[in-house]
Parts: structure tokens; sequence; C-alpha cells
């Protein structure tokens, strides 16, 4: 029955409002269907190999704990999910990028719905799943995928926080926060943003001083502890390798090659229309747009991730896809821009646009090969995730000769395939490391030191054996090549080496071969 204080016309304009969303969120949900469908359908029949980062992440999601080499523990636990319920195949490895952008999708269209209107939260929604950095990524099982979920359902969570100023909000954006950071550091962006909302926004700056907010923080901090105090038990090693990608320390200076490099993949990652069309818009007229709440607190939300990231690869490096939180904020805020603007045809052109690049990518091979085209090093990207299983039964003949040999190898990327396709999964591969470097998760979980008298099958670089390889063991018998042809110039090239009774270490100098 409806509430009587509320006037008819009131009734039926909240009756027509509530109606188109739900038209709008039917759309939303019929174009999330059909193109999760379809990802599905190039998951299942595309025939990627795992890339490296994948095998590395499988083998993690073997033996869970509260951290590894270079990555917080979430991403190792979605593998262990999706493949103990569907196996270990590389589509159950995959399936948590299939399943989880839908999420994130939903939580963009409520963000979007909750600052603007149904209609916003549709297109928002819709581009954010069609941006070619998701259509890309929803192939692969990578840490962007679950920290879309956490960013934005913090993100929501503090919307709502703001609105009802209830514990119950602030609470749900901490726990979000510190799943957040339990997948990916740059987390710790969130609440610098939520600081910066809050400190400009006048009528907002007195929550900088609510414990609700600071016991939310103190949450988030309390989830990510095990992470830390797994990372002071083992040497920090997630600290090294962020400081290692990032070169800050081995290439000090201001790189603008860097820094545009970066920012050109940046017309990828969103598309060019799109990405464009934020920057021009972002730019243009700043302080109107600043002015109205919603919009600063989606430049809050968007901007300063951009900007710390282009701080960082103008300072040393950054990957063209280190950059994605930010257009959760920022896809919400050039949707509503432009249809505030009345550019509804441009907003078409790039979502239009962006969806054209996904059969592209998802099905480049059929594509070359119709236009005659023959891939090469220079025009494959699919090369580093071609060959691995050819690789793997390459090496498991020798192993079939060798059953009592232990396996070993000197690089991060042979061993997590080689632990991936050769069987039974998971296979046990050692990691040569003299030098006692912990550059690598295999670095931290493999030794050689109570190993000695054993055998091995060593599968090293395509050259002659490294002489304090030689010297650390009685016997070293050639067993020659192993060539993988990808592409014309691009090939998986190793020589494999039975290695007999290992006596420890050699002290010795590398010499030259």
């Amino acid at each position: 029955m409806p509430d009587a204080t509320i006037p008819a016309a009131s009734r039926a304009a909240q009756t027509a409002t509530a109606g188109d969303a739900r038209r709008w969120a039917w759309r939303l949900l019929a174009a999330v269907i059909l193109i999760t469908a379809y990802r599905g359908l190039a998951l299942v029949f595309g025939h990627l190999n795992l890339y490296v980062d994948e095998a590395q992440y499988w083998t993690w999601a073997q033996a869970l704990d509260w951290g590894f080499y270079s990555k917080p523990p979430m991403i190792a636990l979605v593998i262990a999910a999706t493949t103990a319920l569907f196996g270990n195949g590389v589509t159950a490895i995959k399936l948590g990028a299939l399943l989880l952008y839908p999420v994130s999708t939903w939580l963009i269209w409520h963000i979007a719905r909750h600052l603007f209107d149904a209609r916003v939260a549709f297109w928002s929604a819709l581009a954010f799943l069609l941006l070619p950095g998701v259509s890309f990524s929803s192939l692969i099982i990578s840490t962007d995928v679950p920290f879309f979920v956490f960013w934005c359902a913090a993100l929501y969570a503090y919307l709502r926080a703001l609105d009802y100023d209830r514990w119950g909000w602030w609470l749900a954006a901490g726990i979000a926060g510190g799943a957040g950071l339990q997948t990916k550091y740059t987390m710790i962006i969130f609440p610098a943003s939520v600081l910066l909302h809050l400190a400009a926004t006048p009528a907002l700056r007195a929550r900088l001083r609510s414990p609700k907010l600071w016991t939310a923080m103190l949450l988030a901090a309390l989830i990510f502890l095990p992470n830390l105090l797994w990372n002071a038990a083992h040497g920090w090693p997630t600290l090294r390798h962020t400081e290692d990608i990032s070169h800050l320390d081995s290439n000090p200076g201001l790189h603008w090659s860097h820094l545009g490099d970066f920012l050109a993949g940046q017309f990828a990652v969103m598309g060019p229309i799109l990405f464009a069309a934020w920057t021009t818009l972002t730019l243009w007229r700043p302080a109107r747009w600043w002015a109205d709440p919603r919009y600063r607190l989606l430049g809050c939300f968007g901007l300063p991730f951009l900007v710390i990231i282009c701080g960082q690869a103008l300072a040393g490096r950054a990957n063209a896809n280190w950059g994605a939180m930010a257009y959760a904020a920022g896809t919400i805020f050039v949707v509503a821009r432009l249809l505030q603007l009345g550019a509804l045809r441009l907003l078409l052109a790039g979502i239009v646009f962006n969806a054209l690049l996904m059969p592209v990518a998802y099905h480049f091979d059929w594509w070359t090969r119709v236009a005659g085209v023959r891939l090469t090093t220079h025009t494959d990207p699919y090369k580093r995730v071609r060959g691995w299983p050819r690789l793997a039964q390459a090496f498991d003949a020798l192993r079939r000769r060798y059953p009592r040999a232990l396996l070993l190898a000197d690089a991060r990327d042979t061993i997590a395939e080689l632990r991936y396709y050769l069987q039974p999964r998971p296979a046990e591969v050692v990691l040569w490391n003299p030098d006692g470097s912990i550059d690598n998760q295999y670095a931290l979980t493999t030794t050689m030191n109570d190993k000695r008298g054993r055998d091995f099958l060593y599968l090293g670089p395509p050259a002659a054996l490294d002489a304090r390889v030689r010297a650390s063991f009685a016997a070293a018998d050639d067993l020659g090549a192993i060539h993988i042809p990808i592409d014309p110039g691009y090939a998986l090239d190793y020589h494999a080496w039975l290695l007999r009774d290992f006596r420890g270490y050699a002290g010795m100098r590398q010499v030259p071969r």
C-alpha cells in the first residue's frame, strides 16, 4: 500500500523512476550474459596456453600461504577456488577472470546509479565491461581481476557510508579495502583518495575526525597484517621485487620516454576514443566539473591513481595495466560527462570501437590466416604463451629415460610452465640458484642444500654448460638441444643435460665459455 504521506504525483514519479531503472538493469543483465558467454566460448575454444605469470600463480595455488614473492595471496586463492571446483585445466585456471569481471561491472552500475541515474549507470557499466583492457584481461587470470572487485566494492561501501554514516557500511569499506590490499599493494591509494575527497569537500571535512573512518582503515590494516608478517619473516621479498620491476634504484633520473610509453598504453587499455575524451573533459574547465560533488568524487578516485603511476613511469618504469584501477571511476566520469553534454554519439563510437577490438584480439590467429599474414616475432602478440606444452613433452621424453633424476632449471618462467605442463601436476622442478639470491618464488621454496649425491635433468640455456654448473657435479652428459619453433625469428630454445652426483654449489667464479 503506498505511503499516504507521499503525494500522488511524487509516488507516480518514483514508480516511473523505479520502472526505468529496472528496464536499464535488464538491458545490462542481457548484455553481461551475452558478452560473458561469448568470452567463455573464446576461452574454451581459443586454445591459449598459460602465460608464465598464470602458470606461476597456479603453482602458488597448490601451496596457499599468506604471501608470495611478488604478490599478496588473493590471486592464488581465486585460482585455488576455481580449480577445486572445475579441475586443473587451462579454462578452470582462467575462469576467475571470466566470472569476476561481471561482478565488477554490477558494482560499477550501482556506483553510477547512486551518483547519477540508471541511464548513466547502464552506459558506464557497459563501457567498463568492453574496455579493451577488460576484454583482454577476461581471458587471462591476473591480480587486476579480483582487484577491480574489491576496489569497486570499497568505493560503493564508502558512498553508502557517506550517505548513512552507519557502522556497517564503514566496516564493509574496511573489509573490501583489506581484501584489496591482500590482492595488490596499490590498494593503498584508495585510503589516500578517501582522505583527499573528504579534505576537498567542505561539507564532509568533519568526517576526517570520525572514529568510523579510522576504524575502517584499522580493520583494513588488520586484514592486511598477515601478509606484512609473512614478508617480515621472509626478508621483505615483495618490497624488493617492487623496487626491481619499477627500476627506481637501478635507473635513476627522469624518463620521459617511459612516461610517454605508459600514457600511450592507456589509449590501448581504455580505448582511444574514451581515453581521449576522459583526458579532454578532465583538463577542459576543471573548475566546472570540480564544483559538482559527484564529479569531484570520481576525480578523487580516478586521477590520483593514474597520476601516481605516471610518476612511477617517469621515475623508473610502469606497465600499461598498472593504472587500470583509475578506470573504475574514470569510466563513470567520462560516460556521465558525455551524456551530460549530449555527446551520446561520441560515447557510442567509443564503446562500439572497443567492442570491435574484442573479436580481433580473441580470434587473432584466424584473422591473420584469412588475411594471409605470416606471424613473426614482431607481429605475434601471443608468442610468449605458445609452445610450452611441446617443450614439456620434449623434456618429458628425457625424464622417462632417467626416472630417478630430479628436474632442474635456472629460470622462473621455465619452472612455472614445466610444473604445470609436465604430468603428473605439479611436477617438482628445483631452481638452480648458486648465489642464493631471492628473486622469485622458487628461490624461496626450493633448495639444493639437501640434495647432495642426487642426479638431475637440467634444462638450461642454449649454450655450453656453465663452468660453475659443471664443477658442482661429478659428471655432465650432454643430452642435446631442444628447439621449439614458434614464429620466424622466435623459438623456445634450451639445452638438456644429465648432471650426475651433486657435490654442492661450486665456490668458483663463472669462467668464459
